[in-house]
């Protein structure tokens, strides 16, 4: 619609031009044939000789008629011209404004990424690996065609402008996302941008990259869902390295779902087969039908948010609505989707 309006803008001018070229043409050879045609064959021949048809009944036989047929042949052309270079310009605007996601999508229950900095590509990466859909925000045009090659137009939406600016995330269908990944490289801007969010979807999870760990009972207090902090992860990792090397490998290795191995969750319904078992009963279970670990599970609080639980008691029992966590290999998560039922994550 916006390229049909655009092209009526500009089109309108050429064709109060083209009628007033009609009728001063049709007027004129009225005119300069003395009579020998009435007006009305007369402005038939101007609209066959601007449609460049000439049917050859109505013909110029004065000199003057000649000449003023020339002068309207070279009329046209230059009318068609300017037609062809409007329509031109005005798909060309219509293919950029598309490729740079300006009209916006219709993804729903997808994953919006605020931000393309390394945080973001990471995030993206992982991502799409797992087969999300995904809505990506980035403030540089020219990473546009790059993250557009990552997957197809079904699975990711990419656009550009400010991350945090309320026109973009509508133009991201933020609003029926379950999921907002806030990560520019801009604190300030990654502030701003949940709120955004949370003002234009109070359902909406929301996980924000602060580069100060200091603002993070700040973003919790604003409804900030989660909270990471890559330079404290890293850290953390760094020290790992340092004198258990292998512990970090492996967290490494559990957090790249296209290693050796990655960490699954899955939301039991009430009628899983799961629910009442107690831990491990339930991990034995999970071990023969998929091969995979049972490592803990997250159960909701009043809030809505959920409290995980790592390694916990045999005997503990899980309920409905709980979230098992469980550790796979790259040759077994496969069977996971099926033994639950559902697709991983909430």
């Amino acid at each position: 619609m916006e390229s049909i309006r655009s092209l009526g803008l500009r089109v309108w001018k050429f064709i109060f031009v083209f009628l007033g070229v009609y009728v001063a043409a049709g007027v004129l050879f009225f005119a300069v044939e003395d009579g020998r045609y009435t007006l009305f064959d007369s402005m038939y021949w101007s609209i066959s000789t601007l449609g460049t048809v000439g049917y050859g009944d109505v013909v110029p036989t004065e000199p003057s008629a000649k000449v003023l047929t020339t002068l309207v042949i070279f009329t046209q052309i230059f009318l068609l011209g300017y037609l062809f270079t409007v329509i031109t310009s005005v798909v060309g605007e219509e293919s950029q404004r598309r490729a740079l996601g300006m009209h916006g999508t219709s993804l729903t229950n997808h994953i919006v990424v605020l931000g393309y900095s390394a945080v973001g590509r990471a995030a993206v990466r992982e991502l799409l690996i797992q087969e999300q859909k995904v809505a990506v925000i980035t403030d540089q045009v020219d990473q546009v065609p790059n993250i557009r090659a990552l997957a197809p137009e079904e699975q990711l939406f990419v656009t550009f402008g400010p991350p945090a600016d309320v026109e973009i995330l509508r133009r991201a269908n933020v609003t029926e996302a379950h999921s907002v990944i806030v990560c520019t490289a801009d604190d300030a801007t990654n502030m701003i941008g949940a709120l955004n969010v949370r003002t234009l979807n109070d359902r909406v999870r929301i996980v924000v990259s602060v580069s100060r760990p200091e603002l993070r009972d700040t973003l919790r207090a604003a409804g900030v869902t989660y909270v990471a902090s890559p330079s404290d992860m890293g850290g953390r990792l760094c020290a790992s390295a340092a004198f258990e090397p292998e512990v970090a490998h492996a967290l490494d290795d559990i957090t790249a779902a296209d290693v050796s191995a990655d960490m699954r969750e899955y939301l039991l319904p009430s009628s899983s087969p799961l629910v009442g078992k107690s831990f491990d009963e339930a991990d034995r279970m999970i071990r023969q039908g998929t091969g995979c670990l049972l490592i803990g599970y997250g159960r909701p609080e009043p809030s809505g948010e959920f409290s995980t639980r790592i390694n916990p008691p045999f005997d503990a029992r899980l309920a409905s609505g709980d979230a098992v966590i469980l550790l796979a290999t790259i040759a077994n998560a496969h069977r996971c989707d099926g033994f639950f039922g559902i697709r991983q994550g909430r």
